[in-house]
């Protein structure tokens, strides 16, 4: 770690005559409840993807906000600015003949912003290699559709498109990778997503000359909607404020456990603990307010914040943002993102001495290590680039991430120059990104992310919420 990073962590002392800090660490990790984190994201993937400004976004919206009341928090609603948007409400699709293949098709998905199709039979016809008029078709490809090839599949007279992209057997072979359409109330057919096996068995029939005739319906609705950002406030007595914050949709438009349900819970989780025990007595109110925010969407709702209160980014002295952390495929570790930030090392300095402190213990993680930037989540929204893009005082605002897993394989990055952690067990120069199997897709449900491991959303909620013990009541 830097030299520099020592003087500094100094800054983020807590004040220890005003309370026991071991005490109230030690606390705070008895109160997280892997039951309660559980339930949170049971609830919210049984509510749909919770797509920003559509009925299951709002429904999502409302139920956190009575949880966070429900923790003694100070609740505030958001209205987002308007923007379009795409609600699922049902949709059909089966092999009908030959009958031998009437129960191939299984976890496909309906891409966000399809067009609806009333309930009809067609043939299935081979999108890459099929030339020409396709009149009342369906096209099968691997390929990732693009607004160009939407055009050309419509052009060419396809009712509707059935993806299996990325086309890879590795990455989702009974699962489909969810790819939702460009945002918009003019597209004309509706696009499927299916697994690689569905997609490559189909290929393979038609290649040997069997005639596929499909069941398939699709009922979206695609409209203006607002998203709500709910902001829950725990005040503090002096000046200053940490946000704790996830996104509250299913970027994908999928079920979204992982990604991110278990952010949501994260987020919950934390103000629970932090709220019970000031109650409790265990530790005054923080110096610092703690707000904890849950976004309607991903990006666009953090921005819409940011522009809001341009005129107190410099209040914000912290901002520790959830995304998957609910899941993970080859390690049992916490990653603590971007180290390559300079002005994120204070705050990633607190965030790597809780990893190393805790690494190990029963009920703490096996790993934790602070990483570079990878980009994809609302942390960035907070970092001077973003903040140019949006016109805003280029105010220097700490802004990390905290997750279990990213993307949907595994990622070796070059570890920043000068940062270690004693916690982390792979090699000293490299960072080795789990993933999740399921990321974006169409099997992101509880059963096989967060009921997989919930122990990730527990040492996530561990991880900040004794870092903030360490830093807002200073």
């Amino acid at each position: 770690m830097p030299k520099t990073v020592v003087p500094v962590l100094l800054l983020f002392a807590p004040l220890l005559s005003s309370f026991s800090q071991s005490t109230a660490e030690r606390r705070f990790a008895t109160l997280v409840s892997v039951d309660t984190l559980r339930r949170h994201v049971q609830t919210l993937s049984a509510m749909g993807n919770r797509w920003g400004g559509t009925p299951s976004g709002d429904q999502s919206a409302r139920w956190v906000a009575a949880v966070m009341k429900r923790y003694g928090l100070e609740v505030e609603v958001r209205s987002d600015p308007e923007k379009l948007v795409s609600a699922h409400q049902r949709w059909t699709l089966r092999v009908v003949n030959p009958p031998r293949l009437r129960h191939l098709i299984r976890n496909d998905w309906l891409a966000g912003f399809s067009a609806s199709l009333a309930r009809t039979t067609a043939i299935l016809a081979d999108g890459d290699r099929e030339e020409g008029e396709v009149e009342g078709k369906v096209l099968l490809t691997d390929r990732m559709v693009s607004e160009d090839l939407y055009k050309e599949f419509v052009r060419r007279g396809a009712i509707a498109i059935l993806s299996y992209a990325p086309g890879d057997s590795t990455m989702y072979p009974n699962w489909a990778m969810i790819t939702p359409l460009p945002a918009s109330n003019q597209n004309e057919i509706p696009l499927y997503n299916v697994s690689f096996r569905t997609g490559s068995t189909l290929r393979k029939e038609m290649a040997r000359g069997t005639e596929i005739r499909l069941l398939l319906s699709a009922s979206i609705r695609t409209t203006l909607g607002s998203p709500k950002t709910v902001i829950g406030r725990l005040r503090g007595s002096g000046e200053g404020r940490y946000i704790v914050c996830a996104h509250g949709d299913s970027d994908s438009g999928g079920p979204g456990a992982d990604d991110n349900a278990s952010g949501v819970a994260g987020v919950l989780e934390v103000a629970r603990g932090l709220s019970r025990l000031i109650r409790t007595g265990v530790v005054p109110r923080p110096t610092k307010t703690i707000e904890f925010v849950i976004w309607g969407s991903e990006y666009s709702s953090a921005e819409h914040f940011v522009k809001t209160e341009s005129d107190r980014l410099a209040s914000i002295k912290g901002v520790l943002n959830y995304d998957q952390i609910g899941t993970g495929e080859t390690r049992n570790c916490l990653y603590f993102e971007s180290n390559d930030i300079p002005h994120n090392e204070p705050m990633l300095a607190v965030l790597n001495r809780v990893g190393e402190d805790y690494a190990g213990k029963q009920g703490f993680w096996h790993e934790a290590t602070t990483n570079p930037s990878q980009g994809g989540t609302d942390s960035y929204v907070f970092l001077p680039d973003y903040l140019a893009r949006l016109d805003v005082p280029e105010v220097l605002i700490p802004s990390v991430t905290i997750y279990t897993a990213a993307w949907n394989r595994l990622r070796r990055i070059p570890q920043t120059e000068g940062w270690n952690s004693k916690a982390w067990k792979g090699p000293r120069d490299t960072i080795l990104i789990d993933y999740s199997r399921f990321y974006h897709s169409s099997l992101d449900i509880p059963s096989v992310t967060t009921e997989r491991e919930p122990f990730n959303m527990v040492w996530a909620t561990k991880a900040v919420g004794i870092a903030l013990l360490r830093m807002a009541w200073k």
